[in-house]
């Protein structure tokens, strides 16, 4: 077979009456089969045939007109044959129904023809023995070459047009699959052939229609690869919307095999995909919508956009491969809206695991390297929230029973029924060991600790006192905490003399706890740096600041035993307990403040990213004054008790 080169776009000229003509309906719409009419029929018969249909029809008799063997099933009615007709009349259009339906060996000649001949009684093995023995004869074997290309090529098509909406079973099946290959073969060796080509320009010639030129037979010939694409793509389409993926894959590999290749098969894909890609346009067009109109409908919104793109993208799937830009842009379109949508949805709503859930059903969409980690930005800032707020609420809990007015053994109680709930939901969401993890134990215990310490100092509540110390222990994890509550233990159940317990109580009785009890203090979060701050613009992202941990409580000091020496630093050690309680109160509300902020800055507007800057160094300022002054408090705290015999 000869090598014929089939230029790329830009070269040559496109056939657009052959590339409309193109389609699936590709013999269901050839004038010369709806009409009847042979394809070398004078402008006189044309006219002649014409009356007669409509006259038969008048009588009632039309479906008997339509006798051939490869008529339309059911007859056409006569606003087809009028159609047709008239697409008789635009001589491109004729020549490209002409190329796909049967030729006589000589134009003009049909009636010694034997093999048309054959056709017209309905002898159709007949007329196919007649090319088949003729197809490989020198010169005059390209008209019987190209009747079976046809004749095949009807079959082929036909058979899977009802295939997609009935079935077939596997013998069906194979026979169609058979007829296309029969098909394909030959308009591969046709494409190649200059006989052919120079017959159908001596048939333009014939012609002698001045809007048409011998110019358009090249560029049906350049065209010819695109359209046999076209038209299995589009029953590779048909086949893949009527859900059944593994037949539209055959069409798809079939184009892929043939002499044209890959280039022509993604190019026409494309192109029969553009009402698919339309389509999902159109959903993201409407999503945006939406959005902008109310922007608490963004998780339906998402959640209907990603319902469409999974069907609408299956199919390009099924066309493209991973790498292919046409997939991937729109793919990535998909994900930047979704991103886009859930920004506002959050924004108007704050709800993090509605965002966090479409965000990651939109993630996989995602192609671009870019994009990609923008919205895993985004959903690593969303899980960060949700922990944080299962968080809050555990530490809020435990603040609250801190505080508490109640006695010990209320508070106690209250922790079994509340706090241990809480935390084991918290604690669900960290990774046991991790700092946040660790952190969080700790003030558990160190609440415990408080109430074991206020149960025997205050209210000689040994049993309340050894019940939350040994409680304590199961959550401490800090080495220097649990050694605390261990000599806590251990002097609490030295105390068994009563006598003795009575005669120390104005002594050492109510401050054993406190002398053993150093303060456990949960030190802010040292986020004294600079990774809170923002220089780099992002088009629809929301990141989170560094982690800023959750504030424990201030540390309590346990009275000592009564003291005229000890009652002015007393005073000044209460005094400076609120001013730290204070100081941290504002890096907690900063730090929110922050966190809020920093997932809607307008990072394109370098005013709005310098005063959020601004911000981040006043919370770093803060937290370094916290932690001093938390640290130097410790210190005077270590030193009166020091000199208070504790």
């Amino acid at each position: 077979m000869s090598t014929t080169s089939h230029p790329r776009e830009g070269v040559v000229r496109p056939c657009v009456a052959l590339m409309e003509s193109a389609t699936a309906n590709l013999f269901q719409n050839n004038a010369f089969r709806i009409t009847g009419l042979p394809v070398d029929a004078t402008t006189r018969e044309i006219t002649k045939h014409a009356d007669k249909l409509k006259l038969m029809e008048e009588l009632g008799q039309g479906a008997n007109f339509h006798s051939s063997v490869v008529a339309l099933r059911p007859p056409p009615t006569m606003d087809h044959i009028r159609v047709a007709l008239q697409k008789l009349q635009d001589p491109e259009k004729r020549l490209i129904d002409e190329f796909f339906w049967f030729w006589p060996e000589e134009f003009g000649q049909r009636d010694s023809d034997a093999g048309i001949q054959a056709v017209l009684r309905g002898g159709l093995d007949q007329a196919v023995e007649i090319w088949s023995s003729r197809e490989d004869e020198p010169g005059t074997g390209i008209v019987a070459m190209h009747n079976l290309a046809v004749l095949y090529h009807l079959c082929a098509v036909e058979w899977d047009a009802h295939a997609v909406c009935a079935g077939a079973d596997d013998a069906r099946r194979a026979k169609t699959t058979k007829y296309w290959r029969a098909s394909l073969k030959r308009w591969e060796r046709l494409l190649a052939d200059d006989c052919l080509w120079d017959k159908v320009t001596n048939r333009i010639r014939q012609t002698d229609d001045a809007r048409l030129s011998t110019g358009f037979a090249g560029r049906m010939r350049a065209s010819l690869p695109w359209a046999l694409s076209k038209i299995n793509l589009e029953l590779a389409l048909a086949y893949a919307e009527a859900g059944k993926p593994e037949e539209a894959r055959v069409h798809i590999q079939i184009t892929r095999q043939a002499s044209h290749g890959l280039y022509i098969s993604e190019k026409i894909a494309a192109t029969v995909l553009t009402p698919t890609k339309t389509r999902l346009k159109e959903h993201l067009r409407i999503a945006r919508e939406r959005v902008e109109r109310n922007p608490a409908d963004g998780a339906s919104a998402g959640r209907e956009l990603i319902e469409q793109a999974n069907r609408c993208l299956a199919l390009f799937d099924l066309f493209f491969d991973r790498k292919s830009e046409t997939r991937n842009e729109l793919s990535d379109e998909v994900a930047s809206t979704c991103n886009q949508v859930q920004v506002s949805y959050h924004k108007a709503t704050g709800e993090d695991a509605t965002c966090l859930e479409v965000l990651g059903a939109a993630l996989p969409f995602a192609t671009a390297v870019e994009l990609r980690q923008q919205i895993e930005k985004n959903i690593q800032t969303l899980a960060g929230n949700l922990k944080f707020k299962k968080l809050d609420r555990a530490y809020s809990l435990l603040n609250s029973i801190q505080d508490d007015q109640a006695s010990p053994a209320q508070k106690l109680n209250r922790f079994h029924l509340e706090a241990t709930v809480a935390l084991s939901l918290a604690a669900a969401s960290l990774t046991k060991g991790s700092e946040d993890h660790s952190q969080l134990s700790n003030f558990a215990a160190a609440v415990l600790r408080g109430i074991a310490l206020d149960a025997w100092n205050k209210h000689q509540d040994k049993d309340t006192a050894l019940a939350a110390t040994d409680l304590a222990l199961e959550y401490a994890v800090s080495p220097e905490l649990r050694a605390r509550l261990l000599e806590d233990d251990t002097a609490l159940v030295s105390m068994q003399n009563p006598q003795r317990q009575r005669q120390d109580s104005n002594k050492t009785g109510l401050g054993c706890l406190v002398g053993i009890g150093i303060l456990v203090v949960i030190a802010i979060a040292n986020s004294c740096n600079s990774d809170l701050r923002t220089s780099t613009p992002s088009n629809g992202s929301y990141t989170p600041p560094s982690s800023v941990s959750v504030p424990a409580p201030s540390p309590s000091v346990s009275a000592p035993a009564p003291g005229p020496s000890y009652a002015s630093e007393r005073s000044e050690i209460e005094s400076e307990r609120s001013r730290i309680e204070d100081l941290e109160n504002q890096v907690e509300q900063l730090g929110r403040e922050i966190e809020s902020e920093r997932l809607y800055l307008d990072r394109r507007s370098q005013y709005a990213v310098n005063q959020f800057n601004n911000k981040v160094d006043r919370y770093n300022t803060l937290a370094r004054q916290a932690k001093a002054a938390t640290a130097a408090f410790n210190q005077k705290v270590e030193n009166y008790n020091a000199r208070s015999g504790r």
